[in-house]
């Protein structure tokens, strides 16, 4: 699936790019089945929020033939090469869970800060394509972004500092267990001042993106986002594909990430055709 140069040029002025209806009603239901299987799973992958309710689950498809079959399909590939400019890998991949009544909010904050700073990745030529699993709305914390704010540039902030006391013990704890918990977790380690915020948002405005279940999302590495806590009784289940670059892959470091935050396998994405979900998954 091709998309026409004015998108192209909407994505180059506002860093983002919503696409309606890329996923039919029967596909997002089989995922949204897939999803609540995978994030059963017990493992370094599955992020929990303070609450203890999971909040975001890495790389699904190391657990899912159906979700590693989703990260090819032409109708997202084709896109993400057209908005980057070229063969793209997948960088990154993983399921956020924003459930009803109780899923937390995620602060301002650009996602190439945490790639460039823990991955090394060079430059923010890099997007993210959000599938919306559920219905978006104003009422279940859908996504903000603030137009235009990607050519801000990286943005250089400070790495937040855990205050003791401020969050039940277990969870300082939780985010104090691996070297790469906080940059997942709620209390982002890098975070957008509000005075950023302001004056961006003073100039640009704040869209809050909505969509029926099978949107797209497109956004770029150094837009500014964030979304609220889900109050409302309605889910807002999502899964995010990062592809990046292939004149941008990460460098070697002493010390990388788990593959499945970041993946140093550079293999450039092969398109394949869009009648593999349900052709294979819907009769199981």
């Amino acid at each position: 699936m091709r998309i026409e140069q004015a998108q192209i040029d909407q994505y180059a002025q506002d860093g983002f790019l919503l696409l309606e209806n890329v996923f039919t009603g029967s596909e997002t239901n089989l995922m949204l089945e897939e999803m609540f299987s995978v994030i059963l799973n017990d493992c370094p992958n599955r992020i929990l929020e303070k609450n203890g309710m999971v909040r975001s689950f890495f790389a699904p498809e190391n657990f899912s033939s159906m979700f590693k079959d989703v990260l090819s399909l032409r109708r997202l590939v084709e896109p993400s090469e057209q908005l980057i400019g070229g063969p793209v890998y997948v960088h990154q991949t993983k399921l956020n869970t924003k459930s009803a009544m109780v899923g937390d909010w995620w602060e301002w904050h650009q996602d190439y800060t945490f790639w460039k700073r823990d991955d090394g990745m060079p430059a923010p030529d890099v997007l993210t394509a959000m599938i919306f699993l559920n219905d978006v709305t104003e009422f279940n914390a859908p996504l903000l972004v603030i137009p235009g704010s990607h050519d801000a540039g990286t943005i250089e902030v400070d790495e937040e500092v855990d205050i003791a006391g401020d969050t039940d013990k277990w969870f300082r704890e939780y985010r104090k267990s691996t070297s790469y918990m906080s940059a997942l977790t709620t209390d982002l380690k890098y975070t957008l001042e509000k005075k950023t915020i302001l004056k961006w948002a003073v100039n640009k405005g704040i869209t809050s993106v909505k969509g029926r279940a099978g949107s797209v999302l497109f956004f770029h590495g150094n837009i500014f986002h964030a979304s609220a806590n889900n109050l409302s009784p309605w889910d807002r289940h999502t899964f995010l594909i990062t592809y990046n670059s292939m004149n941008n892959t990460l460098p070697d470091m002493a010390s990388p990430r788990p593959s499945f935050i970041a993946s140093r396998s550079f293999i450039p994405v092969a398109a394949t055709e869009d009648d593999i979900i349900l052709n294979k998954y819907a009769s199981k």
